[in-house]
Formats: structure tokens, sequence, C-alpha cells
């Protein structure tokens, strides 16, 4: 008797609803958020205090969209853009450089401005470089390196996809990508020797970077001690600090807080944390957290459940690079590591980030689908 396959007896594959629901929340909450902490400056500044909200919710409706599209797209197909998405991510991060084209905000040079849409390539390029490097090492296991070879293919690609983000600048999303790169090599038995190697490059050139930049200097001083300068570079971090610490137990209460009344600079994006702290609490922070603790989670057994080399190095690599930008902003946000600009998932205002985020959700739940699609063939096959 021939098995009928799951589309065959109507049965239709459910996404991991526990992840689903998980980022709703995320994403509700951000909405709200970004309400609260915008209003106030974008009434004085456009005399429009919906202004950052509607923008973000218009992301927003474009962001589901690119999770139905990640959900859908064939995961083979995926793949097959690694390398042609590393090289477009790599020529629209060169082309922020480029007169009239390029936007400065801050003294970082990490947008493009198309009329009245606003793109981030560093957003792409963690997305693209998650790509590539599974893709490669689900290819290449390291017993099967060539020492000249493969690590040319794969170093130099990883190397100047880095540089170039690092040269916008942007130390944050540069260390945080290099960090994922880091885990999937190690996961990957990338011998010891090796791994060392790594880690002694990429240590040596993030102090020499932090030591001969001036403004990264400036921020390791207000990291050290932010109240010696409380009207300069460590005014950012103190009023940070004074929004965490005025919240409490259970905060001022959704609006109410007073840090984001033009005290807070950059409230309702890097800094959103801070707001949310005050108007919510420790209780409202500690959730929030243990949300993106719950993404990891399941991100990681949707990893675990898959037995497709492949597929496990993309959803590992995803889910880490949701997560490590979460919890290295909210380091920043409370003082435990040095200001860099990095935003916070699905909360921090920015279109093509809250895009490129959920398409990568879309991605994971993509294949916890085809996971499941396995295991339903391999009980009939038991059963048969």
């Amino acid at each position: 008797m021939r098995m009928r396959t799951p589309s065959q007896t109507g049965w239709r594959a459910r996404p991991d609803v526990s992840l689903l629901i998980i980022t709703a929340l995320l994403t509700v909450i951000g909405f709200l958020m970004i309400l609260s902490a915008s209003a106030p400056a974008a009434q004085v500044q456009l005399a429009d205090s919906m202004f950052f909200f509607k923008k973000q919710v218009i992301w927003g409706a474009l962001g589901i969209v690119a999770l139905a599209v990640g959900m859908a797209l064939p995961l083979d197909r995926i793949r097959s853009y690694s390398k042609p998405a590393l090289l477009v991510t790599g020529v629209l991060m060169l082309s922020v450089h480029l007169p009239h084209v390029g936007m400065t905000v801050y003294g970082a040079t990490r947008w493009i401005k198309l009329g009245p849409i606003t793109l981030q390539p560093s957003e792409l390029a963690k997305l693209a470089l998650v790509l590539f490097v599974s893709d490669f090492l689900a290819r290449h296991p390291e017993r099967g390196w060539k020492l000249v070879r493969e690590h040319r293919q794969i170093l130099l690609p990883v190397a100047g996809t880095l540089g170039l983000v690092l040269f916008q600048p942007d130390l944050g999303t540069t260390l945080v990508c290099a960090l994922v790169c880091y885990v999937l090599f190690w996961l990957n038995g990338t011998a010891l020797w090796r791994m060392g190697l790594i880690t002694v490059v990429g240590v040596t050139a993030v102090l020499a970077h932090s030591l001969t930049t001036p403004y990264q200097r400036l921020r390791w001083l207000a990291f050290m001690d932010p109240w010696k300068y409380p009207k300069d570079i460590g005014f950012q971090l103190i009023q940070s600090l004074l929004a965490i610490g005025s919240g409490g137990v259970f905060g001022t209460g959704w609006g109410q807080g007073k840090q984001k009344l033009f005290y807070l600079p950059i409230q309702h994006a890097d800094f959103i944390f801070a707001v949310l702290a005050e108007e919510l609490g420790l209780l409202g922070s500690v959730a929030l957290i243990a949300l993106f603790l719950l993404f990891a989670q399941r991100g990681f057994a949707i990893a675990k459940r898959s037995q497709n080399p492949f597929h496990q190095m993309l959803v590992i690599g995803l889910t880490t690079i949701i997560c490590a930008q979460a919890f290295v902003n909210i380091g920043v946000v409370s003082a435990a590591l040095p200001t860099t600009g990095i935003p916070l998932p699905f909360l921090s205002a920015g279109g093509t980030s809250l895009c490129i985020t959920l398409f990568s959700v879309g991605i994971i739940l993509n294949v916890s689908r085809q996971s499941q699609v396995r295991l339903r063939l391999l009980k009939q096959g038991e059963s048969a």
C-alpha cells in the first residue's frame, strides 16, 4: 500500500504557534511604546503627535507581509539567494557614502533616502550574513575545510561585510553580527585553535577601533562614569538611568513617563527600553525580558527539531541575532554595556529593522512547519 503525503490527506502543517504569539505580543508592545515615547516630541517638532506611531504602523503592515512571505517561500529558494543577497547588501552599504544618496544622523552614515522612504542597509546585512554563513557551513563541515580555499570563501566575505558595517560607523551591529558568526562557527565544530585565532583577531580589532576613534573613546568614558560628564557625553546615559529608576516596581503608568519630555534623547528609538522601564516599572521590564527569553527558547527548539543542517544553522543564526540585539540594547540602556547605537527588536522605531525582523521570524516559522511535515511523515511510516 502506498503511503500518502500529509498534503494528500488534507492535513496542513501549522507554524509554531507559541513563537507567533510571542512575536505578536512584542510587536504590539512596540507600537504602544512608540506612541507613548514619541508623542510629545512629534507634537512639538512636527505638529502631529501620532507621526512616528503612524509611520511605524505602516511599516508594521509591510512587516506582516514580509513575515507571510518568509513563511511561504520555499526554503531552498531562500537558500539560493545567499550569495546575491550578501552582494546586494554590500553595494547598498557602499552607496550610503555617495553624495545625495546616504543620510547622516548623529554622526553615523547608515541610511539611504528614497523619497519618503528611508532604508538602513546594515539591517539587511544581518539577515544576508546569517543566510550566507548558514549556507556555507551546511555545505562545508569543519572536517572538510581546506586551509586556503574554504577559509577564503567564508572569511573574506564575512570580514568584508563586517568592515562595511563598522565603517558607517556602527560598532554595535558589527559586534552582534560577529557574535552570530562566531556562534555558527562554533556549532559547526570549528577547531578550538581556529576559534581562538578568530577571537584574538576580533578582540584586537574592536580594541583598536575603540582606542583610535574619538567618539568611541568618549563613549567608554561616559560608560565608566557618566556622572562625571552630566552636561555632555554622560547626559544621555544619566537620563536613561533616571528613567529606569523612576519606574520603581510598578511604573508610573503607560503614557505618564517624565524623562521622555525632552530629557531623554532618542527616546522612541535606541533608548525606548528606558521609557518602558519608567512607565511599566520592574514588572514590565522583567516581562519584556521574559518574552525575549521565550523567543530564544522557541527558536532553539525549532532548530533542534529540524534534521536539515542548513535549516538548523539558519534558525539558530536568526534567533541569536534577534535576541542578542535585544540584550545588547537593554544592557546599553541600563549602563551594563558601553553606549552603542543598536535598536531594540520589535520595539524601537525603524521601518527597515521591523520588516527584516518580521521576515526573519517568518523564515523561522517556515522551518517549524517543515519540521512538522517531516515528523508527520515519520509517524505515518511507523504506523504503515
